[in-house]
């Protein structure tokens, strides 16, 4: 019976230590565990550190007595001082030490147990989890060894998101071990394709880890599910790179399984005498380490090699010392499968009698086992070899024959039905998954659209109002503005208004003092012209003079009468004149707007240029100004314009 390594597997990855060391004696370790417990100068985390130390020695010593007392003396102590996390720890390392030798419903109930306390921990921290993890990964693996493929499948599908979660060192093992376990389990369901395809995934993990140890257990089992096939060449050079690496590695442990492996595989293609060699070094090394089991079954097949060489008698011896070791690590299975041999050498020698009493004494142990495969060739062997006694007990183990065969096949189909309906309900759930979170992301995504659209709608409303608040804001200082400088205008034009009517008035006043002025001129001049009359002429030349005079004051007394009527026009003319000019022309001078008046009057250049008391010329070139300045067209006259103000 082939050794699969899954077991020393889990134990070198569940509680791996880089020191190597073991404590002989129960003194030493009670010593020891007392020792720790009573360490005044240690805290409580430092006392738990140096429990599971201390239990994880034992464990590589394979003294599973004593690891199991540190656990439940770890787990008292725990609960005196309410550390739920390690007290789950504890139960869960007492199920792997129990499942260790047989797994049954108390060691799968342990296991929930121990899970059931660390989902408690109200804690969601990293060390949670992964003892969560672990305990999952080691209920997965009792349920497969218990026959439980659908539940084992079920709890590593659902494990394996964690796992691929983080690409640590210690994630990367626990994937490990949960590809092997998938793998055995499709090797038990006779889906060997699978398992193979699961343990190469492992190998490549094991590589990527630089994990010679991984690597090794993971050859021997890809050499198992070869040789389940019936492919003994393969599974031999798989074997032997696992040897290798164990013989490199001085695994003292591992080599007697690789030696007992190899050695049923030369028993298998019937090359004995290498098959002898090796299971006797098996034999050998596991005398060294007590290694019961491997003991059994190497010494179970050095029989059979011996026997198929018809040296019954070493043949027998060898089946007999397999039986005594089979006893004493209870294991029907082995005890079943010498009787087995010993009753096909009997049948050989056609000894019947010898024959139907070591297959009923295989009877009475089989119902202690819930090996149905060797009950099936159990009751094959007895329905053949009553054949010759008891036709009506073969026919009876025939039909046993046929119902365990039956119970098989219904079992091996409900477990394939089982994994099968186990992936399909881990797709299922990562589906819904999926769809969950594509949901959850749709959703997320119209809500930040939806957040977003608000935002810009506030924003733009806020913007809008901003932008409306200034222009209104503007607006209203514009407006003040513009008031201001109307104001100033108005103000600025009502003065000018008013400076000019005081000035209209001044000239006025001027106008009419001037002509005032002019008509006592005339008065005076006539006054002067009438005493010139008077004067006596006594010669011609004073005759001339005088005219002369006379003629001059004539001239100068019709000049002021027409000085007076100018001025006289100007003043009753220019009032609403000037208003009209100045509305319709606000930048004309006041000089301009007197020549204006002037040219109203019809007033030659050389009359208005005797009045400004400046030159012609310059009385012509402001009438070109002022036809640009007021925008006159060339057709047009500058007087016709001025007329029709």
């Amino acid at each position: 019976m082939k050794t699969p390594l899954i077991i020393l597997f889990i134990i070198l990855h569940h509680f791996i230590l880089a020191q190597e060391g073991v404590f002989q004696n129960n003194s030493k370790k009670s010593d020891s565990i007392n020792a720790i417990l009573s360490k005044n100068n240690s805290s409580y985390k430092e006392k738990i550190d140096d429990l599971f130390f201390l239990v994880n020695q034992y464990l590589i010593a394979h003294d599973h007595r004593n690891a199991l007392e540190v656990f439940l003396k770890t787990r008292q102590f725990a609960k005196r001082n309410n550390d739920t996390l390690t007290v789950g720890i504890t139960y869960k390392g007492e199920a792997f030490i129990l499942g260790y030798d047989k797994i049954n419903d108390t060691v799968i109930e342990l296991m929930k147990t121990a899970i059931k306390h660390i989902e408690s921990v109200s804690d969601e921290n990293s060390l949670k989890k992964e003892q969560i993890l672990r305990a999952n990964l080691l209920l997965a693996e009792f349920y497969s060894e218990s026959n439980n493929y659908g539940k084992a499948s079920n709890i590593i599908l659902n494990s394996y998101d964690y796992l691929t979660e983080k690409e640590d060192s210690t994630n990367v093992y626990y994937r490990i071990d949960a590809l092997n376990t998938l793998a055995y389990i499709y090797s038990e369901i006779e889906n060997n394709a699978k398992a193979l395809e699961n343990l190469k995934e492992a190998l490549k993990l094991e590589n990527k880890m630089n994990d010679d140890l991984g690597r090794a257990n993971t050859y021997n089992a890809i050499a198992i599910i070869h040789s389940k096939q019936k492919n003994e060449i393969k599974a031999l050079g798989y074997y032997q790179l696992s040897l290798d690496i164990h013989l490199k590695r001085k695994d003292t442990i591992q080599i007697p399984v690789l030696y007992n492996n190899m050695g049923i595989s030369y028993y298998e293609i019937k090359d004995y005498e290498k098959a002898k060699g090796l299971l006797l070094q098996s034999i050998d090394l596991a005398k060294k380490f007590n290694q019961k089991k491997i003991l059994a079954d190497s010494h179970l097949y050095l029989g059979k090699c011996y026997i198929a060489e018809d040296k019954l008698d070493l043949g027998l011896l060898n089946i007999s010392i397999s039986s005594a070791y089979s006893e004493k690590i209870k294991s029907p299975s082995l005890m079943i499968e010498n009787l087995l041999v010993k009753a096909s050498v009997a049948n050989k020698h056609k000894n019947i009698s010898n024959a139907l009493a070591f297959l009923n004494e295989a009877l009475i142990i089989s119902k202690k086992t819930e090996t149905i495969n060797l009950k099936k060739r159990l009751y094959q062997d007895l329905a053949k070899t009553y054949e010759t006694v008891d036709i009506n007990k073969s026919k009876f183990y025939t039909e046993k024959f046929k119902q365990v065969k039956d119970s098989i096949e219904h079992i091996q189909q409900k477990n394939k039905t089982d994994v099968l309906k186990a992936e399909f309900d881990n797709l299922k759930i990562r589906a819904d998954l999926k769809n969950r979170d594509a949901d959850l992301l749709l959703a997320n995504e119209r809500e930040q659209a939806s957040q977003t659209k608000f935002t810009l709608l506030i924003a733009l409303t806020s913007l809008f109002i901003i932008a409306s608040v200034v222009i209104i804001l503007r607006q209203v200082k514009l407006h003040k503005t513009r008031k201001k400088m109307w104001l100033a205008q108005k103000e600025v034009l009502s003065l000018k208004q008013e400076n000019t009517a005081k000035e209209i008035l001044y000239k006025n006043q001027q106008i009419t003092d001037f002509a005032i002025h002019i008509t006592e001129k005339n008065d005076l001049l006539e006054k002067i012209k009438k005493q010139v009359k008077g004067i006596r002429i006594v010669d011609k030349t004073s005759s001339t003079h005088m005219n002369n005079l006379i003629m001059q004051i004539n001239d100068d007394i019709t000049q002021n009468k027409e000085k007076a009527q100018l001025y006289s026009n100007i003043d009753e003319s220019s009032d609403g004149f000037n208003n009209r000019i100045h509305t319709l022309h606000p930048d004309l001078s006041l000089k301009e707007k007197k020549i204006i008046t002037f040219i109203r009057l019809e007033h030659s250049s050389k009359q208005i240029a005797l009045q400004l008391n400046i030159s012609p010329r310059s009385i012509d070139n402001y009438r070109v100004k002022l036809r640009k300045k007021m925008n006159i067209s060339k057709d047009l006259r500058l007087l016709d314009y001025i007329k029709a103000i």
